[in-house]
């Protein structure tokens, strides 16, 4: 198995011996050193390690906003703080930026290998709960159409990307809550007329009338899915929610987020093809 590569951020060499002490022989490696909050964010540009270990003291900058400077180059960063300070206020400060764990020094090899362990394992859940959560996106996704419409599906087709061009309409709604992430419909112009005809069942749709019911039915789907998602999780405490659905128009426009990995679904029917995005990027 390969080892989980991880990048220390500490000005003491004395830290940064027994970090590395404390990580041999396990299923970590370090990958790098830095002393300073500058030298931490070159390294992890260059080195992208699966972990980050950090210091609150360093001399250029204060270690939290050392963090913050590396999640925002990527928000999914598993970063850690090792300090000798622990109070609430930074355990408070460094959650809210998205800082995993706080450990404080001297921390025992055993309690830090115990911390990261817990920390992999849950990233490794929430990569499986999400590949779950797609099913019922998928499942929403063909039985509306269906229901809603009466058209014929000839085939669901999925694929893992990090972009998707649109094809003309594009209706984004949002994911919050316990995951963060997004929904996406899009369809032609001329497919999205004819499947409005096919929700309002009338022969006359207004451009008005196409981005309407797009958007709620779009937003059916995502509420159907996330219901279901809820209860199936409701005794860890978990929730997701909805943020109101934003409308993109025009061909070959590239929607990408590069900090998203997410699926496209392509229900292919009798009247065209309806492209279903979903991804996510992490929890709040």
């Amino acid at each position: 198995m390969d080892k989980i590569r991880v990048l220390i951020v500490d000005d003491s060499p004395f830290s940064q011996k027994l970090l590395k002490d404390a990580l041999a022989k396990s299923k970590y490696e370090v990958c790098g050193c830095a002393g300073t909050g500058s030298d931490g964010i070159r390294q992890y540009r260059e080195l992208h390690p699966d972990l980050v270990t950090m210091d609150l003291t360093l001399p250029d900058m204060d270690g939290l906003e050392c963090c913050h400077e590396i999640l925002t180059i990527a928000p999914d960063t598993k970063i850690v703080i090792v300090s000798a300070m622990k109070d609430e206020a930074i355990i408070n400060r460094g959650t809210a930026i998205g800082v995993k764990a706080f450990f404080q020094k001297p921390v025992k090899s055993e309690d830090l290998l115990a911390g990261l362990d817990h920390i992999i394992a849950a990233q490794q859940g929430d990569e499986a709960d999400q590949q779950h959560f797609l099913e019922y996106f998928i499942a929403a996704f063909q039985k509306n159409i269906m229901d809603m419409t009466g058209i014929s599906i000839l085939s669901m087709d999925n694929s893992t990307s990090q972009a998707l061009t649109s094809h003309g309409l594009a209706v984004i709604v949002g994911i919050t809550g316990s995951q963060q992430g997004r929904i996406m419909l899009d369809l032609s112009m001329d497919v999205a007329k004819i499947f409005t005809k096919k929700l309002l069942g009338t022969d006359a749709v207004s451009e008005e009338d196409i981005f309407n019911s797009i958007s709620e039915f779009t937003n059916i789907i995502a509420g159907h899915s996330v219901s279901q998602i809820n209860n199936l999780l409701k005794d860890r405490e978990y929730e997701i929610r909805l943020t109101p659905p934003s409308i993109l128009i025009g061909e070959s426009i590239t929607i990408i987020n590069p900090k998203m990995t997410s699926n496209t679904v392509i229900a292919q029917t009798v009247i065209g093809s309806l492209y279903m995005n979903v991804g996510f990027v992490g929890g709040k």
